[in-house]
């Protein structure tokens, strides 16, 4: 399996930031991860935060959304004396619709300044609809464990295992359920190793669960509305 892989890997583009991320910080954590690799090659995305990894990861595996960027502008501001004259989106979500969401992530207490809510404001007014469709504030109260679960576990699963895959793809298209992961891994005669698969095909629509999480081999798959 892991021989698979890396026949298969390819190294991934580089962030797409329009601004320099410092690669340290005494305050939070700086990092950088890759998203992508189960449909080709991987990109790199940058966050500046514990707070921003998790939003990132929520974006990443929102269904619909088929791109995520980081550190998008400059947004030219309206002139304010003492105020930013341009702004940077942590984030820009595309979904398949071709809907743009900028995305501003900062912790809660932070969006309760007036400081803070007169730059949303401004940046709303500046970048919709020249640069994106709406904006949004992303904050600690609106990221869901249940659904980051899921999400982290999509992300560590994510890449491809051509042969393994054709086997699940195709016995998916057959499959009517409801049935255990477990089982309709059995069936296909993949065992245990076929899990990453599995969660592939949910991630994709191709099976569907009854509950967001847990999402482990005893949980219960239905046949999806997405071919595999």
């Amino acid at each position: 399996m892991l021989n698979e892989i890396l026949t298969t890997w390819q190294a991934p583009r580089p962030s797409r930031a329009r601004r320099t991320i410092p690669r340290k910080s005494s305050n939070h954590f700086v990092g950088q991860m890759t998203f992508g690799e189960e449909v080709g090659q991987g990109q790199c995305l940058q966050f500046e935060s514990k707070l921003e990894h998790d939003t990132a990861l929520l974006l990443i595996y929102r269904p619909g959304v088929v791109d995520v960027i980081d550190q998008v502008g400059p947004i030219p501001l309206p002139p304010k004396p003492n105020e930013p004259r341009e702004h940077y989106f942590d984030f820009v979500s595309v979904e398949a619709m071709g809907r743009r969401t900028g995305v501003m992530v900062k912790p809660k207490f932070r969006t309760q300044r007036h400081k803070f809510q007169d730059l949303a404001a401004r940046v709303r007014a500046a970048a919709v609809p020249r640069f994106v469709d709406r904006v949004v504030t992303v904050t600690e109260n609106e990221i869901d464990p249940r659904k980051l679960a899921r999400a982290s576990l999509f992300h560590y699963c994510r890449f491809a295992q051509p042969s393994i895959d054709q086997i699940l793809a195709t016995a998916a298209n057959d499959f009517r359920g409801p049935s255990t992961v477990r089982q309709f891994c059995h069936q296909v005669g993949l065992g245990d190793e076929g899990f990453h698969g599995a969660i592939r095909l949910i991630r994709r629509g191709a099976l569907q669960t009854d509950v967001e999480w847990p999402l482990n081999l005893d949980s219960v798959v239905h046949r999806g509305g997405v071919a595999a």
